[in-house]
């Protein structure tokens, strides 16, 4: 079931902002990369770009507190029914990702994506990050597969 979220602007008056469509879809990851609270507080990003068996990559890869997984793709403007498919695809591979995979992925995100800040592993920012003493046992038992966009076609 789509979300849909209105946005005001309050100053002299009430007005609706209205969705456009965004110049960059890669504004818009670097946007929920830097603070994934935009979409969902409780996830944190351990992934960017990240690239699957079948030569596809993922937008953004998080995780949240119970250790589920959550794909991103992200589109910049109005979606086609295409992108169900797209991210059922994510979802069968990401489902038979293991802890240690995921590891992987988070440690080539931090080095792509965040190489002059201090090296940590998966288990560590997870716990600094949710402020929890260790991380799941089992991580990836369930994912969750969503979709950004600025509006949803009718066949979506």
């Amino acid at each position: 079931m789509p979300l849909e979220l209105g946005v005001w602007r309050i100053d002299e008056g009430l007005e609706r902002v209205s969705a456009k469509r965004l110049d960059l879809e890669s504004r818009l990851e670097d946007l929920l990369e830097r603070d994934i609270g935009l979409a969902c507080p409780d996830w944190m990003v351990i992934g960017r770009q990240v690239l699957t068996s079948f030569g596809k990559r993922i937008d953004l890869l998080a995780i949240d507190t119970e250790g589920t997984l959550i794909v991103l793709e992200l589109k910049r403007d109005r979606t086609c029914r295409d992108i169900v498919a797209q991210v059922l695809d994510y979802g069968s591979w990401i489902r038979t990702r293991r802890s240690e995979d995921v590891a992987r992925i988070f440690a080539d995100y931090r080095q792509k994506y965040h190489e002059n800040e201090p090296d940590t592993s998966l288990d560590d920012a997870f716990r600094e990050r949710f402020g929890v003493s260790q991380m799941p046992d089992e991580i990836n038992e369930a994912h969750e597969l969503v979709i950004v966009a600025s509006s949803l076609d009718d066949g979506t």
